[in-house]
Protein backbone atom coordinates (compact mmCIF):
# COMPACT_ATOMS: atom_id res chain seq x y z
CA UNK A 1 0.00 0.00 0.00
CA UNK A 2 1.63 3.55 -1.13
CA UNK A 3 1.72 5.50 2.04
CA UNK A 4 0.98 9.58 0.95
CA UNK A 5 3.45 11.89 2.32
CA UNK A 6 1.85 15.11 4.34
CA UNK A 7 2.36 17.20 1.25
CA UNK A 8 0.16 14.65 -0.69
CA UNK A 9 -2.62 14.39 1.70
CA UNK A 10 -3.03 18.07 2.71
CA UNK A 11 -3.20 18.92 -1.36
CA UNK A 12 -5.92 15.86 -1.52
CA UNK A 13 -7.75 17.84 1.14
CA UNK A 14 -7.63 21.10 -0.56
CA UNK A 15 -8.00 19.86 -3.95
CA UNK A 16 -11.47 18.32 -3.06
CA UNK A 17 -12.38 20.79 -0.46
CA UNK A 18 -12.07 24.02 -2.51
CA UNK A 19 -13.95 21.24 -5.50
CA UNK A 20 -16.89 20.90 -2.95
CA UNK A 21 -17.20 24.77 -2.18
CA UNK A 22 -16.44 25.95 -5.61
CA UNK A 23 -13.72 27.95 -3.87
CA UNK A 24 -11.08 29.89 -5.73
CA UNK A 25 -7.41 29.58 -5.15
CA UNK A 26 -4.31 31.24 -5.48
CA UNK A 27 -0.66 31.70 -3.62
CA UNK A 28 1.47 33.51 -1.66
CA UNK A 29 4.57 33.11 -0.49
CA UNK A 30 4.88 29.64 -2.12
CA UNK A 31 1.74 28.41 -0.27
CA UNK A 32 -2.13 27.92 -1.12
CA UNK A 33 -4.12 30.94 -0.64
CA UNK A 34 -7.93 29.78 -0.52
CA UNK A 35 -10.70 32.33 -1.03
CA UNK A 36 -13.52 31.32 1.42
CA UNK A 37 -15.59 33.79 1.42
CA UNK A 38 -17.77 32.55 4.12
CA UNK A 39 -19.11 34.03 7.10
CA UNK A 40 -16.37 32.84 9.49
CA UNK A 41 -13.27 33.92 6.70
CA UNK A 42 -12.51 35.65 4.03
CA UNK A 43 -9.54 33.83 3.37
CA UNK A 44 -7.50 31.07 4.79
CA UNK A 45 -3.87 30.46 3.83
CA UNK A 46 -2.72 26.97 4.54
CA UNK A 47 1.35 26.14 4.80
CA UNK A 48 2.92 22.23 5.29
CA UNK A 49 5.35 22.06 8.23
CA UNK A 50 7.43 25.22 7.26
CA UNK A 51 9.04 25.56 10.13
CA UNK A 52 8.47 28.05 13.31
CA UNK A 53 10.91 30.66 11.14
CA UNK A 54 9.16 30.08 8.32
CA UNK A 55 5.71 30.28 10.16
CA UNK A 56 6.27 33.13 12.11
CA UNK A 57 7.40 35.13 8.95
CA UNK A 58 3.61 34.43 7.50
CA UNK A 59 1.92 36.22 10.76
CA UNK A 60 2.17 39.32 8.62
CA UNK A 61 -0.21 38.20 6.12
CA UNK A 62 -3.25 38.07 8.65
CA UNK A 63 -1.90 40.40 11.31
CA UNK A 64 -4.60 43.07 12.19
CA UNK A 65 -6.95 41.13 9.39
CA UNK A 66 -10.19 39.51 11.69
CA UNK A 67 -11.33 37.58 7.74
CA UNK A 68 -7.95 35.80 7.38
CA UNK A 69 -6.73 33.00 8.25
CA UNK A 70 -3.32 30.76 8.89
CA UNK A 71 -3.14 27.40 8.92
CA UNK A 72 -0.27 25.24 9.54
CA UNK A 73 -0.44 21.19 9.11
CA UNK A 74 2.07 19.02 10.60
CA UNK A 75 2.84 15.69 12.01
CA UNK A 76 3.50 18.21 15.33
CA UNK A 77 2.37 21.66 15.50
CA UNK A 78 3.59 22.48 19.03
CA UNK A 79 6.85 24.17 17.99
CA UNK A 80 4.07 26.18 16.28
CA UNK A 81 1.79 26.53 19.16
CA UNK A 82 4.42 27.73 21.50
CA UNK A 83 5.52 30.65 19.29
CA UNK A 84 4.69 34.35 20.49
CA UNK A 85 2.15 36.07 18.75
CA UNK A 86 2.02 39.54 17.52
CA UNK A 87 -1.06 41.86 18.87
CA UNK A 88 -2.84 41.44 15.80
CA UNK A 89 -2.66 37.54 16.06
CA UNK A 90 -4.75 35.25 17.83
CA UNK A 91 -5.54 31.39 18.09
CA UNK A 92 -8.78 30.22 16.44
CA UNK A 93 -8.65 26.48 16.74
CA UNK A 94 -5.83 24.20 18.21
CA UNK A 95 -7.48 20.96 18.30
CA UNK A 96 -8.02 20.37 14.84
CA UNK A 97 -6.65 16.55 13.01
CA UNK A 98 -6.54 16.17 9.48
CA UNK A 99 -7.69 12.53 8.71
CA UNK A 100 -8.09 9.73 6.42
CA UNK A 101 -10.36 7.09 5.37
CA UNK A 102 -10.75 4.11 2.75
CA UNK A 103 -14.14 3.73 2.12
CA UNK A 104 -16.22 0.85 3.46
CA UNK A 105 -20.26 0.71 3.92
CA UNK A 106 -21.01 1.74 7.95
CA UNK A 107 -23.75 0.10 9.79
CA UNK A 108 -26.46 2.91 11.53
CA UNK A 109 -29.47 2.06 13.35
CA UNK A 110 -32.63 3.64 11.41
CA UNK A 111 -33.84 6.87 12.69
CA UNK A 112 -36.24 7.77 15.54
CA UNK A 113 -39.98 7.94 12.94
CA UNK A 114 -40.07 11.80 13.77
CA UNK A 115 -37.30 12.81 11.74
CA UNK A 116 -37.22 13.34 7.91
CA UNK A 117 -34.19 13.64 5.88
CA UNK A 118 -33.64 15.41 2.81
CA UNK A 119 -30.77 16.06 0.16
CA UNK A 120 -29.05 19.32 -1.82
CA UNK A 121 -27.28 17.95 -4.23
CA UNK A 122 -25.34 20.07 -7.21
CA UNK A 123 -22.49 19.48 -9.68
CA UNK A 124 -19.96 20.22 -6.83
CA UNK A 125 -21.32 18.46 -3.73
CA UNK A 126 -24.09 16.85 -2.08
CA UNK A 127 -25.61 18.22 1.70
CA UNK A 128 -27.62 15.55 3.88
CA UNK A 129 -29.90 16.74 6.37
CA UNK A 130 -31.95 15.37 9.10
CA UNK A 131 -34.68 17.59 10.36
CA UNK A 132 -37.15 17.58 13.48
CA UNK A 133 -40.47 19.70 12.32
CA UNK A 134 -39.10 22.64 11.09
CA UNK A 135 -35.34 22.43 12.97
CA UNK A 136 -32.41 20.56 11.42
CA UNK A 137 -31.38 18.29 13.68
CA UNK A 138 -28.07 16.97 11.73
CA UNK A 139 -26.11 17.79 8.95
CA UNK A 140 -23.14 16.68 6.41
CA UNK A 141 -21.90 17.37 3.20
CA UNK A 142 -19.72 15.34 0.76
CA UNK A 143 -17.80 16.64 -2.14
CA UNK A 144 -16.48 14.06 -4.59
CA UNK A 145 -13.35 14.51 -6.93
CA UNK A 146 -12.77 11.78 -9.52
CA UNK A 147 -12.01 8.87 -6.47
CA UNK A 148 -11.39 11.34 -3.58
CA UNK A 149 -14.09 12.70 -0.88
CA UNK A 150 -14.13 15.61 1.63
CA UNK A 151 -16.55 15.58 4.33
CA UNK A 152 -17.44 18.91 5.37
CA UNK A 153 -19.66 20.47 8.16
CA UNK A 154 -20.72 17.52 9.51
CA UNK A 155 -22.95 18.83 12.57
CA UNK A 156 -25.61 17.64 15.05
CA UNK A 157 -27.15 20.25 17.00
CA UNK A 158 -26.79 20.40 20.63
CA UNK A 159 -30.52 19.44 21.57
CA UNK A 160 -30.15 16.25 19.27
CA UNK A 161 -26.64 14.93 20.24
CA UNK A 162 -26.19 10.98 22.01
CA UNK A 163 -28.84 9.96 19.45
CA UNK A 164 -26.87 8.16 16.89
CA UNK A 165 -27.32 11.17 14.30
CA UNK A 166 -23.60 11.94 13.50
CA UNK A 167 -23.28 8.25 12.91
CA UNK A 168 -26.29 8.63 10.55
CA UNK A 169 -24.97 11.01 8.84
CA UNK A 170 -21.46 9.77 7.94
CA UNK A 171 -22.97 6.53 6.74
CA UNK A 172 -25.37 7.94 4.30
CA UNK A 173 -22.90 9.94 3.27
CA UNK A 174 -20.19 7.26 2.91
CA UNK A 175 -22.81 5.13 0.77
CA UNK A 176 -23.34 7.73 -1.46
CA UNK A 177 -19.83 8.10 -1.52
CA UNK A 178 -19.04 4.34 -2.33
CA UNK A 179 -22.17 4.58 -5.01
CA UNK A 180 -20.54 7.80 -6.75
CA UNK A 181 -16.78 5.75 -6.90
CA UNK A 182 -15.52 7.91 -4.61
CA UNK A 183 -12.62 5.18 -2.46
CA UNK A 184 -10.92 7.25 -0.35
CA UNK A 185 -12.44 10.07 1.94
CA UNK A 186 -10.52 12.84 4.03
CA UNK A 187 -12.01 15.76 6.23
CA UNK A 188 -10.60 18.00 8.97
CA UNK A 189 -11.92 16.54 12.44
CA UNK A 190 -12.39 19.16 15.92
CA UNK A 191 -11.47 16.94 18.78
CA UNK A 192 -15.27 16.47 19.49
CA UNK A 193 -15.65 15.31 16.03
CA UNK A 194 -12.38 12.69 16.14
CA UNK A 195 -13.80 10.71 18.68
CA UNK A 196 -16.52 9.60 15.76
CA UNK A 197 -15.05 9.58 12.94
CA UNK A 198 -12.04 6.72 14.86
CA UNK A 199 -15.12 5.02 16.06
CA UNK A 200 -15.91 4.79 12.30
CA UNK A 201 -12.45 4.25 10.82
CA UNK A 202 -10.97 7.30 10.36
CA UNK A 203 -6.97 7.21 10.85
CA UNK A 204 -5.73 10.61 12.29
CA UNK A 205 -3.14 11.91 9.52
CA UNK A 206 -2.01 15.37 10.85
CA UNK A 207 -2.66 18.19 13.55
CA UNK A 208 -3.60 21.39 12.59
CA UNK A 209 -3.47 24.79 14.02
CA UNK A 210 -5.30 27.74 12.88
CA UNK A 211 -4.37 31.38 13.67
CA UNK A 212 -6.82 34.34 12.71
CA UNK A 213 -6.19 38.33 12.28
CA UNK A 214 -7.19 40.34 15.35
CA UNK A 215 -8.23 43.85 15.41
CA UNK A 216 -5.91 45.44 17.58
CA UNK A 217 -7.61 49.06 19.44
CA UNK A 218 -5.04 51.27 19.95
Amino acid sequence: MTVDTDDELVQRWITTWVHARALETSTVDGWPLVHVRSRTRESELICIDPGPEAFAALFEHIDGDARAMLTVIGDDVSPYSALPLPRGVRVDRDDETLMVTTFTPIDAAPLESHFSTLWDIDEHRARYVVESGNRVAAEGTIGILDEEATFDAVETTPAFQRRGLGRHVMATLTAYALESGARRGILAASAQGRLLYESLGWDPACEMLSLMGAVVDD
